[in-house]
């Protein structure tokens, strides 16, 4: 069964890259949750609103809780300095994910109601993919890209930021769409 939760981790680059490689997560988008003000948010008007990630996963390969437990193990709990723009945040979908956030009594975090997701910039959008493309020419470039699967493409970002492992790519059937420079790239990422 196809899930969506949302998440805030401070910056959302990292925990898009990180969330995007586990197995059962199929696609990830970054954006902003939780504010009240301006209506549309913008990294640079965010307002009162945090840098989020929204996974949408696959509950039979990957559970809720399990997705919580990386969210628990990974997120820095907010203090008095935490700026609303980076804190740390679970925005709950339904009333059976709210119950498993109370059985888990996670401090620190922001826990509320998803009421909305607006959707970041498309700059913001597979950071760790888009600078790989800026930094070498190996993938190509952005148009390339366009009409690949977003699954495809969330997988690819964790992995260009070094998240996952050798033995994960080696099992990662789209790895085969890939040249082979590009696959030596990522195994090269991985390695450090």
């Amino acid at each position: 069964m196809i899930e969506t939760t949302t998440f805030a981790l401070g910056c959302f680059w990292d925990p898009d890259a990180r969330f995007g490689i586990l197995d059962g997560v199929l696609i990830t988008q970054v954006g902003y949750c939780g504010g009240t003000h301006p209506a549309k948010p913008t990294y640079h008007s965010i307002g009162d609103y945090t840098e989020s990630i929204q996974i949408e996963f696959d509950s039979s390969r990957i559970s809720f809780h399990e997705l919580l437990s990386c969210f628990n193990q990974w997120h820095v709990p907010n203090t008095v300095k935490t700026r609303s723009q980076y804190a740390a945040a679970v925005f709950y979908h339904n009333h059976e994910q709210y119950q498993q956030i109370c059985q888990l009594n996670i401090e620190n975090v922001r826990i509320e109601l998803l009421k909305e997701f607006h959707l970041a910039e498309e700059r913001h959008q597979k950071y760790n993919f888009k600078r790989t493309m800026m930094e070498t020419d190996i993938f190509g470039c952005k148009e390339d890209w366009e009409s690949k699967d977003k699954q495809m493409i969330t997988k690819l970002n964790g992995f260009l930021a070094g998240y996952g492992t050798f033995e994960q790519f080696q099992e990662w059937e789209k790895r085969k769409e890939l040249t082979w420079k590009q696959q030596q790239y990522i195994k090269d990422k991985l390695k450090q």
